[in-house]
């Protein structure tokens, strides 16, 4: 349970800076002609192919887990670690505001599972 759940975060997160980045590598999707061009990066690739591993992943983290538990938990964590990454990798600023929202996060986050058994 733990572990689907630690790559999960894991592997939903990096697969958004993934294809964050992949999108900035001139991903192109053009109708011309009657025809349909794609040009996919390989980072955007790996990206699509992380978020549906995450995905699956999840749903074997919550088949273990209490709902109540799980959502709030993968949610709130996804949303801190995805905030880190994109300062880290992808150069976005984080405001005074979100840094106060992360730890407010946290902290529910460790409130709502104090007497979870």
């Amino acid at each position: 349970m733990v572990v689907a759940l630690i790559l999960y975060l894991a592997f939903s997160s990096i697969g958004l800076i993934l294809l964050k980045l992949g999108l900035n590598q001139g991903t192109v999707f053009k109708l011309a002609g009657g025809s349909l061009e794609v040009h996919v990066s390989l980072l955007l690739l790996l990206g699509a192919i992380l978020y549906v591993a995450s995905f699956i992943l999840s749903l074997v983290a919550m088949s273990k887990m209490n709902l109540t538990v799980f959502y709030p938990l993968s949610a709130g964590l996804i949303y801190v670690i995805v905030c880190l990454l994109g300062a880290v990798f992808l150069k976005e600023s984080v405001s005074m505001t979100q840094m106060i929202g992360m730890g407010v996060i946290l902290v529910g986050i460790i409130v709502m599972n104090l007497h979870q058994s």
